[in-house]
């Protein structure tokens, strides 16, 4: 009988150990990705930072303006409607937040039918500082009341601007420290305004926007 040996079986080769500069490579990346998600993060939020106190506007102009202090929660400001008159709104705006941002843009609010038309916004563009204060001021007309029923009522409790922060543009909502109502008047006090009252019902246009 002959006997068939087997040819001796080499060892498998054992595993080189990696590198230490491809370690230190991904260690180096994987810090840099950390990193990386940290100022992402913190950008992120120090948009999200930005606010502003509530505004006390002062009021101008040929169209009458009260303060009613005990109306409702908060009080109220309340413009009398004479048609075709100029109301002038200074709106003492303030950064409340930890970034220094410029306000390039204001919207009063109302609709596309606003009782107060804005006809000129100036101190635009603003720069405020994190604590500063500045005035951007609004010229508004009444009109628009032919849109309106009598005494009917538009509350504007807060208005809209347009910001620049870190290079990017954010919008935001300010509140004022009360709303400011503005009545629609009656019928003789609105040349525009047609005597058929059902004629006169835009309601649909004014809660477009």
């Amino acid at each position: 009988m002959t006997a068939v040996l087997d040819a001796p079986t080499e060892a498998a080769p054992a595993p080189r150990p990696a590198s230490r500069r491809g370690t230190r490579a991904l260690v180096a990346l994987l810090a840099l990705g950390a990193v990386a998600l940290l100022v992402l993060a913190g950008f992120r939020a120090a948009q999200e930072s930005v606010s502003f106190e509530p505004v006390t506007p002062v009021f101008g102009g040929s169209a009458p303006a009260v303060t009613l202090p005990s109306y409702g929660v908060k009080g109220m400001y309340v413009i009398g409607y004479e048609h075709g008159e100029t109301a002038r709104i200074s709106l003492p705006i303030a950064n409340d937040g930890p970034l220094p941002v410029t306000v390039r843009s204001l919207d009063l609010g109302g609709g596309v039918a606003p009782l107060l038309l804005v006809r000129e916004v100036t101190g635009l563009p603003l720069s405020l500082r994190p604590g500063e204060e500045g005035v951007v001021e609004v010229i508004a007309e009444l009109a628009n009341c032919r849109f309106f029923h009598e005494r009917e009522v538009q509350n504007l409790t807060s208005f809209q601007i347009g910001v620049s922060l870190l290079g990017q543009e954010r919008t935001r909502v300010v509140e004022y420290d009360r709303p400011i109502m503005v009545h629609s008047p009656m019928l003789v006090g609105c040349p525009d305004r047609r005597l058929d009252r059902e004629a006169n019902d835009r309601s649909d246009l004014v809660r477009v926007g």
